[in-house]
């Protein structure tokens, strides 16, 4: 069974990652009203397995993650 990574802050995902063997592509998103915002943390949104590519977008409000 696969590992949830939604909702975990990127470094945090990209180390888990790391540490089972992968090194995945980061595919940064946003909303079209925020591209200017660079404040928040840059969260999971999911992790596609099969092409190795974890997609992020920024928050700004906290938010608990999946563990």
């Amino acid at each position: 069974m696969s590992e949830n990574y939604a909702g975990l802050a990127l470094t945090e995902a990209l180390e888990r990652l790391r540490r089972a063997g992968k090194n995945p592509q980061v595919a940064v998103t946003c909303a079209p009203r925020r591209r200017e915002q660079a404040e928040g943390t840059l969260r999971v949104l999911r992790y596609d397995a099969r092409a190795d590519v974890l997609t992020a977008a920024r928050f700004t409000d906290p938010i608990e993650s999946i563990r």
